[in-house]
């Protein structure tokens, strides 16, 4: 039990802050601890990434210019030692599990902290994609117990580790927030690039990689009326195989790629619907941050919390994967349904608001 007389101290380890989901849920966990009487700190690997000018000056960074998280590890738990926290809260599936078998050494020396990871992904799919499968699902079994406390964002993802590795109390459903007043004060700002308002414009936000198959949404475009129109906000390793295919497919005319958006709020405010095709998620915010702002979702209905988001026909509609048929077909319908946008605004806000989550947090870290 921590001592509830003195200021909570919470250290969250990151590899960097890179605009990806689990680096933005670090951010947010920490600013907002940073004003409720909390001494937090961040430990960061490699200390880029564009998130970094988002961090409170109330949290304390500590950088450790290391490019890798094996060469970092030493440093980081000596860091950990010197500031001698009540809860350190990992966040990075790769960042966990290098941690994980460390932890039996870490508690003899500091028993009063508490140590959470916070799961990002699907496990038993994230390591069968992995170089060293066999390994992975090794740690995961015999090290990852070692937390007092794993928070998992979605059923799917509780329900994955307790069939595949271990039975336990410690996993904590805990799914994400939204950060509500930064997203509508973005979405009122002018986007860079305008919609055609004589099209239906469907839109996706994220970073372009294997795991989110874009080319389904491609693929799905072809069985499509030449009025709908997407718009790919993102970067990444997939992005000229994506345009290569847009070429091949003869969708240039029908796909606009926009790259890195540092306000995609903008767009969703202004688009007709947001699609998702990814193979699986962990717990993905976007599709939060599209109901915010009253944009339904046509999206593959994959493991990773995106069956508890969409309520089919509330504020979305579900196709299976990797059908893109049924997905075109999911898009048609989606384009011709009268949504109550104001509604999906208001159970979204009812279901993810920050204070509702980050009380959530709070449970954890202090009791």
């Amino acid at each position: 039990m921590i001592n509830k007389d003195k200021k909570t101290s919470l250290v969250g380890l990151s590899y960097s802050l890179e605009t990806g989901g689990a680096e933005r849920m670090m951010l947010t966990i920490l600013n907002y601890y940073a004003t409720q009487n909390f001494e937090v700190h961040l430990i960061l690997f490699n200390a880029s990434g564009e998130l970094l000018k988002e961090l409170s000056s109330d949290v304390k960074l500590h950088k450790l210019d290391r490019l890798s998280v094996a060469k970092g590890m030493p440093k980081c738990l000596k860091v950990v030692k010197q500031i001698s926290p009540d809860v350190v809260f990992s966040g990075i599936g790769h960042l966990n599990l290098a941690l994980a078998p460390l932890l039996p050494i870490m508690k003899s020396l500091l028993p009063q902290t508490k140590w959470i990871a916070r799961e990002t992904n699907i496990v038993s799919i994230e390591n069968s994609l992995s170089k060293y499968p066999k390994l992975f699902d090794f740690l995961y079994k015999y090290t990852y117990q070692n937390y007092d406390a794993i928070v998992a964002q979605s059923e799917d993802m509780r329900d994955d580790i307790l069939k595949n590795y271990f039975k336990t109390d410690k996993i904590v459903l805990i799914n994400n927030p939204i950060d509500i007043e930064k997203v509508e004060r973005l979405a009122k700002e002018e986007p860079l690039h305008k919609f055609d308002k004589n099209k239906i414009n469907l839109l996706s936000v994220s970073r372009l990689r294997e795991q989110k198959k874009h080319q389904f949404m491609l693929e799905s475009l072809t069985h499509l009326p030449s009025q709908y129109h997407l718009t790919i906000i993102g970067s990444g390793e997939k992005e000229s195989f994506l345009k290569e295919l847009t070429k091949k497919l003869n969708l240039e005319e029908r796909v606009t790629f926009l790259g890195h958006q540092s306000n995609p709020y903008s767009y969703m405010k202004r688009a007709d619907l947001f699609l998702l095709t990814s193979q699986r998620e962990g717990f993905p915010n976007v599709l939060l941050e599209a109901n915010l702002l009253g944009l339904p979702i046509v999206a593959f209905a994959s493991l990773g919390g995106i069956t508890e988001i969409v309520e089919e026909g509330g504020n979305g509609l579900l196709a299976p994967y990797p059908d893109c048929e049924a997905l075109a077909k999911k898009i048609q319908e989606a384009s011709t349904t009268a949504f109550e946008r104001e509604k999906i605004v208001e159970r979204t806000i009812q279901r993810y608001s920050k204070e509702i989550i980050m009380q959530r947090y709070k449970t954890l870290y202090t009791t």
